[in-house]
């Protein structure tokens, strides 16, 4: 749990059984709410949850009804991460010009940076912090941009188209 997440103050990066854990604790009601809700009995549940527990785990059912009631993205990054994809919820952002020009400064900019970059990596060695600021990059573009595609469909859906 030493590195960081990409985006700020996202908190610090964990692994699928402490996302579980931590999600579970910030529960609204704690561990004994959430065992009600996906009816488990609350010792096999708190077992089944503890990082300290190597010998039980949630099974795939139990998981998903846990990821279902918390919603909780840290799940979901953890999920993610273990499985080498990335998840993006698109948060939808009106589809305007306005909107459009940003991301079009947004991308010159982050494009700068990135073209940048080549300096840092002459002798083709990459360094952990230039990586993580590439991809920090990368996750802010494809954000923005699901964003205002989300706008976009969400205005085409409601039959206001701008």
């Amino acid at each position: 749990m030493s590195r960081q997440h990409l985006l700020p103050d996202a908190g610090p990066v964990v692994d699928i059984h402490q996302a579980v854990y931590v999600a579970a604790r910030d529960y609204r009601g704690g561990v004994t709410a959430l065992a009600a809700t996906v009816v488990l009995p609350y010792d096999t549940f708190q077992k089944k949850i503890s990082v300290a527990n190597a010998t039980h785990h949630l099974m795939l059912h139990e998981f998903m009804a846990v990821a279902e009631a918390v919603d909780d993205d840290r799940i979901d990054d953890a999920f993610a991460r273990a499985r080498g994809k990335l998840l993006f919820k698109p948060q939808p952002v009106p589809a305007t010009r306005q909107a459009l020009e940003a991301l079009g400064k947004m991308l010159a900019a982050e494009g700068a940076f990135v073209g940048s970059l080549h300096e840092g990596v002459a002798d083709n060695k990459w360094e952990q912090h230039e990586v993580e600021k590439l991809e920090h990059c990368a996750h802010k573009v494809i954000s923005e941009i699901l964003g205002i595609c989300a706008g976009a469909r969400q205005a085409l859906e409601g039959g206001d188209h701008g």
